[in-house]
C-alpha cells in the first residue's frame, strides 16, 4: 500500500517521527514519534496547507511515496471518534486515542479520517514498531505548491 508525505528536501528520507516528537500532532503528544502520512498526494498537499502560512512554505518541499505493510493497520472509522475530532484545536481524546494504540504495539499503522477531508484517510505511522523496517522509500519528488492556492 502507498502513503505519501511531504517534508523539506533536508527531512523528506528522515523516518524517525522526529518532526512530529518535537511539536505533537492531532493524533500525538510532544514527546512521542509518529510518522503522519496521507492516503493521496492530494490529501498530503491539503495537510499541508492547514499547518502552515502560505508565506511560510519552504521552496524546498518534496513529495514522498512510502509503501506499507497492508497488514498491520488499525482503521478508526469516524463514527467510534468524539464528536468534535474535527475541530481545531483537535480534543486530547484524540493524543489519547494515539497513545494508546502506540503503548499496544499490535499495529504498524493507524488509520484515521482526514479532518480536512474526511472522505480520505490519513495514516500515523510507528516508528518503533518492528515493521517499521518493511516500510520503503518509493519515490521522492520536488514539490512546490501552487500559489493560486493562496487564494483560499
Amino acid at each position: 500500500m502507498i502513503v505519501y508525505r511531504i517534508a523539506k528536501k533536508e527531512y523528506i528520507e528522515d523516518l524517525s517521527g522526529n518532526g512530529a516528537k518535537r511539536t505533537g500532532g492531532r493524533w500525538n503528544s510532544k514527546g512521542t514519534p509518529v510518522l503522519y502520512c496521507a492516503s493521496t498526494s492530494s490529501l498530503a498537499i491539503l495537510e499541508k496547507l492547514v499547518s502552515i502560512d502560505m508565506d511560510l512554505l519552504p521552496d524546498d518541499l518534496c513529495i514522498a511515496a512510502l509503501e506499507i505493510p497492508k497488514s498491520k493497520i488499525l482503521k478508526i472509522p469516524e463514527e467510534e471518534l468524539p464528536k468534535n475530532w474535527n475541530h481545531y484545536p483537535s480534543p486530547d481524546a484524540l493524543k489519547s486515542i494515539g497513545k494508546s494504540w502506540i503503548e499496544l504495539g499490535n499495529f504498524c499503522t493507524l488509520q484515521i479520517p482526514s479532518a480536512v477531508n474526511p472522505m480520505e484517510s490519513n495514516y500515523l505511522i510507528n516508528v518503533k514498531h518492528p515493521l517499521m523496517e518493511k516500510i520503503k522509500i518509493k519515490e521522492v519528488t520536488p514539490f512546490r505548491i501552487d500559489n493560486r492556492l493562496s487564494k483560499y
